[in-house]
C-alpha cells in the first residue's frame, strides 16, 4: 500500500525551493534546486529528478525529516502543487506577468507540469497565496478564518483569505498589497507607479531610502559608515544590526517603513476586518523595528475600536512557507474518489 505524499514547489528567479508533505501534512522533505530561467521544462525535470532520488532515499544534499526506507519513487506521491511569483490564471494554468521570471511568462504551466509528473493532479498558487495558506495551516495563522498576508522581500507581495478561502479575485490579481498607493507623489515604485507602499517597504525602496539618509547632514557616523563602506553590497539585515544597536538614523528609517506598512494594514483592515494579519519576508527580519510602529499606526487608522488590537505578527514557516502552502493546496484539491 503507498502512502499519500504530496509535493508543493515554490519558483523564485534563482532557486525552486520544495518539500514534500505527507497525508497528514508532516513534512518529510525539503530541498532546493536551481531555476533556468527560461526553461520552464528544464527546471521541473530537475525537480521531478531531485524528488524521486529524496523519495529513493539517495539523496545527500536535502534535509530529510526521518527514513525514507519504503516511499519508494515518485509513485508514492498523490499530487504536485507549483507556486509562482506574479499573476497565475488558475483557469487556463498560464503565467502571466512576472518580474522575477520573464521568460516563464504566457507558459502553460499545468502542460508542463503533466510533462514532468504524468499525470499527477497539479495545482498552481501565486506564491504569496501559497505562503499564506501554508502560515493557514501549518504556521501563524492556525485557528483563524479570516487572514491577511504581506510579504516584504525585494518588493511586497501579498494574500487575502477570507472564510477560509483564499481570494484571488475576478481576474486572479487579487492581493497586490504591496502596489496600494499611501502616497501619490511619494517615491517611484519599480512598477512605475508613485508612493506604492513597495517604494518604502521592498528592500529596493529601503535601501534608497537608507542611501538618500546617509547624504543627510543629520544622518549619524555609523551610519554613513556602513552606507559608504557597502556601497551596492548594503543589506537590509546590515541596517537592521545598526539598529538593534540603537543606531538613530537606522530606527528612524525602520520607523518610517513601520509607519507606511501600518498605513497598508489599517487600510485592509478597516476594509477586511481579518483575523490576523501576517508579516513575512527577509525586511521583516527587522522585528518590532518595523512591526511596533505599524501597529501605532493600525490603532491610530481603524475605524471599529475592537479591530484596533487586530494581531499584527511575523510570520513562522520560513523561506519554504509557498512550498509548503503549495503543497497543502495540492493535498486539498486532489480529486476524492
Amino acid at each position: 500500500m503507498t502512502a499519500d505524499l504530496f509535493l508543493g514547489a515554490d519558483v523564485g528567479g534563482t532557486g525552486l525551493k520544495y518539500v514534500v508533505v505527507s497525508a497528514s501534512g508532516l513534512i518529510i522533505i525539503r530541498g532546493e534546486v536551481p531555476t533556468a530561467p527560461d526553461d520552464v521544462g528544464a527546471t521541473l525535470e530537475r525537480l521531478r529528478e531531485a524528488v524521486s532520488e529524496d523519495l529513493s532515499g539517495k539523496s545527500a544534499g536535502n534535509q530529510v525529516t526521518g527514513s525514507t526506507e519504503g516511499l519508494g519513487s515518485l509513485g508514492h506521491l498523490a499530487a504536485v502543487g507549483l507556486a509562482c511569483a506574479g499573476i497565475v490564471d488558475l483557469e487556463s494554468g498560464s503565467l502571466g506577468r512576472s518580474p522575477n521570471l520573464p521568460g516563464w511568462e504566457g507558459t502553460d504551466l499545468t502542460s508542463q507540469l503533466h510533462r514532468a509528473f504524468g499525470s499527477l493532479p497539479v495545482t498552481l498558487a501565486n506564491d504569496v497565496n501559497a505562503a499564506l495558506y501554508g502560515e493557514f495551516k501549518a504556521g501563524a495563522g492556525m485557528g483563524c478564518n479570516s487572514l491577511v498576508m504581506i510579504a516584504l522581500g525585494t518588493g511586497v507581495g501579498g494574500g487575502v483569505l477570507l472564510n477560509g478561502q483564499l481570494h484571488t479575485g475576478a481576474h486572479f490579481g487579487a492581493g497586490e498589497i504591496g502596489h496600494m498607493v499611501l502616497d501619490p507623489r511619494g517615491p517611484t515604485c519599480t512598477c512605475g507607479g508613485q508612493g506604492c507602499l513597495e517604494a518604502w517597504a521592498g528592500s529596493v525602496g529601503l535601501l534608497r531610502s537608507a542611501r538618500a539618509a546617509a547624504s543627510g547632514s543629520d544622518s549619524t557616523p555609523a551610519f554613513r559608515n556602513l552606507v559608504a563602506d557597502r556601497g551596492s553590497e548594503l543589506t537590509t539585515r546590515e541596517l537592521s544590526a545598526l539598529a538593534d544597536a540603537g543606531d538613530m538614523t537606522s530606527l528612524d528609517l525602520f520607523r518610517e517603513v513601520g509607519e507606511r506598512l501600518g498605513q497598508a494594514v489599517g487600510n485592509l483592515v478597516n476594509i477586511l476586518d481579518p483575523d490576523r494579519v501576517i508579516i513575512g519576508g527577509g525586511v521583516a527580519q527587522a522585528g518590532d523595528h518595523i512591526l511596533k510602529p505599524c501597529r501605532q499606526q493600525v490603532a491610530r487608522q481603524v475605524l471599529a475600536e475592537t479591530a484596533r488590537t487586530v494581531p499584527v505578527i511575523p510570520a513562522e514557516l520560513g523561506p519554504h512557507a509557498a512550498a509548503v502552502g503549495a503543497a497543502w493546496l495540492a493535498r486539498e484539491s486532489r480529486p476524492t474518489a
